[in-house]
């Protein structure tokens, strides 16, 4: 009898692991890097566990928490729901402008980007028009950490468009925030065999700064090399314009070896080149 108490008693503990689907995923990567005559090494790496269901009532249910190889919360934790009604995802995720940027974010360690803030709610709307998204996003005061919300992360609502016409899609954002200021952004991508050319512009009128970059990648089989230049304005003066180069090459079986160098002519100690080794898994 204690036996088979016993045996009711764990099987009622791993039942629920039996009810979902469970992938673990991550990424670990080596870089050295020569940043105006000082050297460094860095490794940095994290794993994804995601589990996911479906209810009876056919709504997808998954949940994804990120680790950092050091232990800590690498971001990016969400409960997402999808079903008729779209794609809701809870927890850390992207605001509407930071859902459609960073389209000239090539690089692994150097490089540039026109990052928006995180939300701690995104609604992706059903399709409406054929090869139109649309994304809303809300944050609140506080993270979903308990945390006070930081800068480029405010409390607010916003929403994306993203449009995809054959080779060419183009985005536009904002983020309006609690407090009166916003975050617009507007970008494209043009895509033609293994090219691929983008541009996109981000204003925050909360700190007066704007961004713009643009930026091509050619594919060639196994390599990807690509350039990246960015411009940055505070108040309408030129705060920096960083150039970035590099080649990436995958050796198979998700490693990829990497070289890269970014220089800002607005600071000539900014020069940085990096070389490197990344594994997903």
């Amino acid at each position: 009898m204690k036996k088979i108490i016993a045996a009711a008693v764990a099987a009622a503990f791993v039942a629920p692991v039996y009810a979902a689907d469970i992938t673990i995923t991550g990424d670990q990567e080596f870089s050295y890097s020569d940043a105006n005559g000082t050297t460094a090494t860095a490794i940095d790496g994290d794993f994804n566990v995601k589990a996911s269901t479906e209810t009876a009532n056919g709504i997808s249910v998954s949940a994804d928490i990120n680790i950092a190889n050091d232990g800590g919360d690498d971001g990016s934790a969400s409960l997402t729901l999808s079903g008729e009604f779209g794609k809701l995802d809870m927890g850390d995720t992207s605001s509407a402008a930071d859902s459609v940027d960073d389209r000239t974010d090539y690089s692994l360690v150097t490089g540039v980007a026109t990052t928006a803030g995180d939300a701690g709610i995104g609604w992706t709307l059903p399709s409406l028009v054929p090869n139109l998204s649309i994304y809303l996003s809300h944050s609140a005061d506080n993270t979903y950490d308990g945390t006070a919300t930081g800068a480029g992360a405010e409390a607010h609502t916003g929403v994306a468009l993203e449009y995809a016409a054959g080779p060419v899609e183009v985005a536009y954002a904002e983020n309006e925030n609690d407090d009166g200021s916003k975050i617009t952004y507007v970008g494209g991508t043009a895509t033609f065999g293994g090219a691929a050319v983008s541009v996109e512009r981000m204003d925050d009128d909360a700190t007066d700064t704007e961004e713009a970059a643009m930026g091509i990648s050619y594919g060639m089989g196994d390599m990807t090399i690509y350039l990246a230049q960015e411009e940055t304005q505070v108040a309408n003066a030129t705060t920096a314009d960083v150039t970035a180069v590099g080649l990436q090459y995958s050796l198979g079986g998700g490693v990829t070896a990497f070289v890269e160098s970014s220089s800002d002519d607005k600071d000539v100690t900014a020069e940085t080149t990096a070389a490197g080794v990344t594994f997903a898994f």
